[in-house]
C-alpha cells in the first residue's frame, strides 16, 4: 500500500493508513498512518457494528484533514473489547502479509528494512 500512497501522492492526491502493525506499515514508507490496536484482519472494527465502523473512518478522515504534510502519524483511542484469542476465535479469515510471513519467516527483516520482495 505505501508504494501506491506515494505514487498518489506525487500526483497531489492525499492519503492515508490505518494499521494493526503501525511499526511496519511506518517501515515501507507510508506518508500518514493511523494506529489501531485491532486484531489483524478487524482494522475497522467487529463485524456488524456499523457505528464503532464509522467512527475509525472519522478518525481516518480526521487524520488527513489535519495533516497537510506527510511523515504523521496518530494512534487511535480505539480499545478493542475482546482478548486475543476471543477475536482469534472468532475469524476464520487469516492476512495475507500473516500468512506470507507463516511461510518465509526470515522475509521479516527484510520488509522492516524496507527491502519489498517482488510479488509472486
Amino acid at each position: 500500500m505505501g508504494l501506491v500512497q506515494r505514487v498518489l501522492e506525487a500526483e497531489g492526491i492525499s492519503t492515508v493508513s490505518l494499521s494493526m502493525i503501525p511499526d511496519f506499515t511506518r517501515a515501507v514508507g507510508v506518508p500518514r498512518l493511523a494506529g489501531i490496536a485491532h486484531p489483524m484482519s478487524r482494522p475497522m472494527g467487529r463485524p456488524g457494528d456499523a457505528d464503532g465502523q464509522r467512527a475509525v473512518l472519522r478518525a481516518l478522515l480526521g487524520l488527513l484533514d489535519a495533516a497537510r504534510t506527510p511523515d504523521a502519524y496518530l494512534e487511535l483511542p480505539f480499545a478493542w473489547p475482546e482478548t486475543p484469542a476471543q477475536a482469534r476465535r472468532g475469524s476464520d479469515v487469516s492476512p495475507p502479509i500473516a500468512d506470507l510471513l507463516k511461510r518465509k519467516p526470515w522475509l521479516l527483516t527484510r520488509l522492516y528494512s524496507g527491502d519489498i520482495p517482488e510479488g509472486p
